[in-house]
């Protein structure tokens, strides 16, 4: 069947339709895709050997696209910097592990903790408005989520806040987190 490409059973035989763009990235050609649980595992695998314990694979075919959906894997020693998006809405759906989301005014005060999980253990969406401070604080070995959102990718349209360590140091990044005052909830 042309344009199909069904990951179920792992990705063997299908890198003509993927392009490895990095150790965390993987791009589609766009067409058909399906998942399961050996294609998690992959992904797993991948971010095990990437520097910041992610991987990630694009099920459109490039930064330009539209839509933009992600099927995407984080290790708990992964740290992912507050940060905005200036002029997009984000989706989140959690499909393995727990994680708490959490949500910032402009100083950095943490004014929101929303507790997230796979179906049935909790929140499993959330729909991030534009210009909204947010990051993830990693409760499981791993958190498999899909992420969508708008395109073209454009890293100048996301801020990273001022207020928190950078990506590149992930150990002060968890330290910054370990030390937050958050609301009760």
């Amino acid at each position: 069947m042309s344009g199909t490409l069904a990951l179920g059973i792992g990705m063997t035989g299908y890198d003509s339709r993927l392009r490895h763009v990095s150790p965390e990235v993987i791009y589609s050609d766009g067409g058909f895709l399906a998942v399961g649980d050996p294609t998690v595992s992959l992904l797993k695998d991948k971010a095990k050997a990437s520097q910041r314990r992610r991987c990630r694979l694009c099920f459109h075919a490039s930064a330009e696209a539209n839509q933009q959906e992600m099927l995407i894997v984080m290790h708990r020693s992964s740290y992912v910097r507050p940060h905005r998006h200036l002029s997009k809405v984000e989706t989140l759906t959690i499909i393995e592990g727990n994680c708490n989301a959490l949500l910032f005014d402009d100083t950095g005060r943490v004014t929101q903790v929303i507790h997230m999980a796979a179906p049935g253990n909790g929140c499993f969406f959330y729909r991030m408005p534009e210009g909204i401070f947010h990051t993830l604080i990693f409760r499981s070995e791993w958190l498999v989520f899909l992420e969508t959102t708008i395109g073209p990718f454009d890293a100048a349209m996301s801020e990273q806040a001022t207020w928190a360590p950078p990506e590149s140091t992930p150990e002060a990044g968890h330290d910054y987190l370990s030390t937050l005052r958050l609301p009760a909830t």
